[in-house]
């Protein structure tokens, strides 16, 4: 007897035979305890393999001693077992037989738990069914194989499955009607230790098989797991489908498909409302997507639906155990725990072509799916009423993908940068580039672009690229260059004192290996500007009364470190959003710049014409004479350029409604388009070319501000309170103090996950992070109402507090306006 696979199905296997008919008499046995049981071991991360095998080895052996053979293990930790029919031989008494031996064995199992574990039960349910069963045998190569044993009495069996734990036996009418008179009661009250028969021994086959016929019907990886199993994991994908006239092309799109996503397509098995399919995500062998393609592949079998009438399907994520389960008999591989079973319980309770989901499932995919609240069930076996979601489809990051479609309509305004920083590399000085427009016009899109394409040529001609961000609300005297010299150097607020301290001297020390010994005067600038630089980090104290002083030591310290670096290779310093600078910031512009106007050094400022509109300074600086200085607007784009940013995302030409809608809302605005197409995407109900009617009624908010809230209304509520505390830290925030501002902490980690996915926010190191776009942070910072912001300012200096400790000399501006906007 070989225990992987029935030797039934081996001997017609072996004949070429791969379809065939009998009748039979069907045994389910349903046993809730081995999948607590099972749990039990994942919370202890032990393994007791013994454990599980000590309540099947007495029930398998009842079934071949009574002439039968185990067919398959369900999802729910129980089995169905087939008594083929005999001439000569009432295999109803056989089976009832094993039935009766099987309820003895568990009683006293359950007698004997119940002594040791202060009352555990063990629950059993025990089915028996007469009828035709059929077999099909699906062979997709030589060395992969299925087979799938069903019909009207296993269905019937499964039937008799509903109802309490009441540890009977459940009889169907055509079992009962072909057992002796005398003993066809459903009741086993009366039957005595005559009914318990010893039986033939088991079947057995002509010829043994070889280790290859049985191979090819384990899922590949299985044999490589190890012996007692393992904890893994696993994210399964449940299906429920109406019953079919012949599996067989069922069997092989279902191959094809779970093929296609990497899924371990576990066979399928017979439930009372037809058939289930079960597929892991993450064993026998795991991938780092393996969830996102566990929904990638539900949709698709969604999409496809197989050609059968009713196709539902579950999916839920937890750790399982995963491995070979049975007993000596008979053994399967298979993931066992509660999240499997209530993977089939959701798939056979979902409406028909749906897709739903536990929590667990919604949580890890909220970031790369979109979803929506379902409903509150009660599920067999779980104590509580469990939510569950709705997979609707896979969210498009069209704000991703606007960046890899290349500088669509802004051509001439790319040309014109690529000109204006062209003598950096003829060793002259570009001076100073402003690059101005409205808000999300594409400023940073075309600095971002520039940087890219010179980035491929980076070989050739060597370029230092220098970060300079401004922030509207941290605008001490030269955050945006504390801010750059952080970047330059590779110190993360993160680090302490002395790592800091540190990081600064092996920089200066590294620059001045660099420098020929012949370049004294440059070399001697880096040596005079150490302590004012440690001082624009907050590594040093400042005396009182020297901030006039300080200042110019600033300026100098960076005007010299410019100087060494632009003397080596060109530069850029690149001040973004300019219009946030502090006077500081920008006298350092001014100071810079004069110092190495025979260097190759450029400062592009990008900034929003702010002083017409009441917002910000105005970014233009008063430079040197002989300082060169352009100017380079972002205009609008116009309609037909944003629709050519938008068909790719359609597939083609966009609905005539939606396209023109598009073309007014968006004035030209390409950031505001990209919005608007999100917006769009994720509510679903934009149409197709072929339905303008219905995407008419579907109108976006009219500002960038406002459609930007009403994208982040739309998050899930504890996602949505993360993103708006990440907003009062700033343009970057540490997760750490974060941690310390929202309710659940322990979710933001996936909060953090869905705000990468969805281009919320970037990460910048092990502990930071920063929001993509100002615009998103300051749509995000205005949501709450003044008191809440206060509210949240304060929790920001106490965590602040908390994280740092003593530490805080480099969170001494961001702490004192914490607590200046905390009221």
């Amino acid at each position: 007897m070989n225990p992987l696979v029935p030797d039934f199905i081996l001997e017609q296997d072996a004949e070429g035979q791969y379809a065939g008919a009998v009748d039979a008499a069907v045994l389910h046995v349903s046993l809730p305890a081995v999948v607590e049981l099972a749990e039990q071991m994942i919370a202890r991360q032990t393994l007791d393999p013994e454990a599980l095998r000590s309540f099947f080895d007495p029930l398998f052996e009842a079934v071949h001693q009574s002439g039968g053979f185990v067919a398959t293990l369900s999802p729910g930790g129980g089995f169905t077992a087939l008594f083929p029919d005999r001439p000569g031989r009432n295999v109803t008494r056989h089976a009832r037989s094993a039935a009766l031996a099987m309820r003895r064995s568990l009683l006293e199992l359950a007698a004997r738990r119940a002594l040791g574990a202060g009352g555990a039960q063990t629950p059993f349910r025990i089915g028996l069914a007469w009828g035709t069963v059929h077999w099909t045998i699906v062979r997709i190569a030589p060395d992969r194989a299925y087979f799938l044993i069903y019909g009207p009495a296993m269905e019937a069996c499964q039937a008799t499955d509903r109802g309490v734990d009441d540890s009977e036996l459940h009889l169907d009418r055509s079992f009962r009607e072909r057992l002796p008179a005398a003993s066809a009661r459903e009741s086993v009250a009366d039957l005595d230790e005559a009914d318990l028969l010893s039986g033939p021994p088991s079947l057995t086959i002509a010829s043994a098989p070889t280790d290859a016929d049985v191979e090819a019907f384990l899922p590949p990886g299985a044999g490589d797991l190890a012996p007692e199993g393992e904890i893994r994991e696993v994210t399964t994908v449940s299906v429920s489908l109406d019953r079919v006239e012949s599996p067989t092309e069922l069997l092989q799109q279902l191959h094809e498909i779970s093929a296609m996503y990497g899924a371990t397509f576990a066979g399928m098995t017979v439930t009372e409302r037809g058939l289930g399919a079960q597929f892991y995500f993450g064993a026998p062998v795991a991938h780092e997507s393996d969830h996102d393609r566990a929904l990638d592949f539900a949709l698709e079998l969604k999409s496809n639906g197989l050609g059968v009438p009713r196709l539902a399907v579950g999916v839920t994520r937890a750790r399982c155990l995963v491995g070979f389960f049975g007993a000596v008999g008979r053994r399967e591989f298979a993931c066992v725990g509660r999240a499997i079973h209530l993977a089939a319980q959701i798939a056979r309770k979902a409406a028909p072509s749906s897709i739903w989901a536990d929590e667990r499932a919604f949580r890890a995919g909220e970031a790369s799916h979109q979803w929506s609240t379902e409903n509150i069930f009660r599920f067999d076996g779980f104590d509580l009423p469990i939510l569950v979601y709705s997979l609707e489809r896979r969210r498009i990051a069209v704000q991703e993908e606007f960046y890899d479609l290349g500088p669509i309509g802004r051509e001439v305004e790319l040309g014109r940068l690529t000109q204006a920083l062209e003598p950096l590399f003829a060793g002259r000085s570009a001076g100073v580039v402003y690059i101005l427009g409205e808000a999300g016009i594409g400023k940073s899109y075309l600095v971002h672009s520039y940087r890219h394409q010179r980035a491929q040529l980076m070989d050739m001609r060597p370029l230092l690229w220098i970060e300079a961000r401004c922030d509207q609300t941290l605008r001490t005297p030269l955050y945006a260059f504390e801010f750059a010299l952080k970047e330059y150097l590779g110190i993360s607020s993160e680090l302490g004192q002395r790592a800091k301290e540190a990081g600064l001297d092996l920089a200066l020390e590294l620059l001045l290996e660099r420098l020929p010994e012949s370049w004294t005067e440059v070399r001697a600038g880096i040596d005079r500007s150490r302590e004012a630089l440690a001082r624009l980090l907050r590594l040093r104290g400042q005396e009182a009364g020297a901030e006039a002083g300080w200042r110019d030591e600033a300026l100098g310290a960076l005007a010299a470190l410019l100087v060494a670096e632009s003397s080596l290779q060109p530069v850029v310093v690149h001040l973004d959003d300019a219009q946030w600078a502090d006077r500081t910031s920008l006298d350092a512009v001014r100071a810079i710049t004069a110092a190495c106007r025979d260097l190759p050094l450029a400062v592009i400022c990008s900034a929003r014409p702010g002083v017409s509109s009441g917002e910000g300074v105005d970014a233009r600086i008063p430079l040197d004479a002989g300082i060169p200085s352009q100017v380079i607007e972002i205009a609008p784009l116009p309609a037909e350029r944003l629709l050519a940013l938008a068909e790719p995302f359609f597939g083609g030409p966009l609905p005539t409604m939606l396209g023109s809608l598009l073309g007014q809302t968006a004035g030209g605005n390409p950031f505001f388009a990209q919005e608007i197409l999100a917006y769009w995407l994720e509510d679903g109900r934009y149409g197709s070319a072929h339905d303008a009617a219905r995407s008419s009624r579907f109108m976006p908010p009219r500002t960038v501000n406002s459609l930007l809230v009403a994208r982040l209304e739309r998050l899930e509520p504890r996602t949505r309170q993360t993103v708006i505390s990440a907003a009062v830290l700033g343009r970057e925030f540490d997760t750490r103090v974060l941690a310390r501002m929202i309710p659940d902490a322990s979710a933001l980690v996936d909060h953090l996950r869905f705000g990468e996915a969805q281009r919320i926010w970037s990460r910048m190191g092990e502990h930071r992070f920063e929001f993509c776009t100002v615009l998103i942070r300051d749509a995000a910072y205005g949501m709450q109402p003044k008191e809440t912001a206060e509210r949240q300012h304060r929790l920001a200096a106490e965590a602040i507090e908390a994280v740092y400790g003593d530490d805080l000399a480099d969170q001494r501006a961001a702490l004192d306006s914490h607590r200046s906007l905390a009221g």
